[in-house]
């Protein structure tokens, strides 16, 4: 349950953001906030900018005009490691795990802006729990792993930088039903023990039984908000998105 002040202050507001590529506007006047402690998740068609959104968050693409205000503080034109020092982890669509090196060298990888050698080791230890076919396959390669193995080592690769928003972009793409099932009672763990995540998902239904509150983007720009039972409700979505 979120408090008063937590409402007031989102840990995440995107105003007015544009973003171009070659010529085509991919992003729109985009407006949106996260809450500390919501789970939020950006839903519509291939190519409607979900993916663009995250990735001028985490700053992998610039963004023509708009600001983007993390803890009250614009990150608009920081570079990409200083957000990821600032406390935001992005969990990119297709995992882009790195397939020839173990699966502890990826998830040292993910804690390279921490110096703290003690905390790192804790940290490992918590993803080994939450993660037990990572611990069972630690030293393996992670391009030997499976498809909903290699999610799992994206997904805990983020989290051990302890990032305060976590950006999770397709977790169930390409898995099976029941592999999907598992990686949503991941988020669904990590949601319970607080972690902010602004979620981009291609199975609409899933994501809404799981969010707080949703957007809609369409070529763009956001269509529709509100909480995510409201959504899970309108006609409009489910004709366009729930099948």
């Amino acid at each position: 349950m979120l408090t008063e002040s937590q409402s007031t202050l989102p840990i995440l507001e995107i105003k007015e953001l544009n973003v171009d590529y070659g010529g085509i506007q991919a992003l729109q006047n985009l407006d949106l906030i996260v809450n500390t402690g919501e789970v939020v998740t950006l839903i519509g068609s291939n190519g409607a900018g979900k993916s663009t959104t995250l990735r001028a968050i985490s700053r992998i693409v610039k963004s023509h005009s708009g600001q983007i205000i993390y803890n009250g503080r614009e990150i608009t034109h920081d570079r990409a490691h200083a957000i990821v020092k600032l406390g935001i982890a992005h969990s990119p669509e297709g995992r882009r795990v790195l397939t020839k090196q173990t699966v502890l060298d990826n998830l040292m990888l993910g804690a390279y802006c921490r110096g703290d050698r003690l905390g790192i080791k804790s940290d490992l230890e918590v993803q080994f729990q939450q993660f037990p076919r990572l611990a069972e396959r630690r030293n393996q390669l992670a391009g030997t792993l499976s498809g909903g193995e290699q999610q799992m080592l994206a997904i805990a690769r983020a989290l051990m930088s302890r990032p305060q928003l976590l950006l999770l972009d397709e977790p169930s793409l390409g898995l099976a039903p029941s592999i999907v099932r598992e990686i949503f009672g991941i988020i669904k763990n990590l949601r319970e023990r607080g972690v902010t995540i602004l979620l981009v998902e291609q199975n609409a239904n899933l994501a809404l039984q799981i969010a707080d509150r949703g957007y809609v983007l369409e070529s763009g720009q956001i269509t529709l908000s509100g909480h995510a039972a409201d959504l899970l409700a309108d006609e409009r979505v489910r004709q366009a998105y729930l099948g």
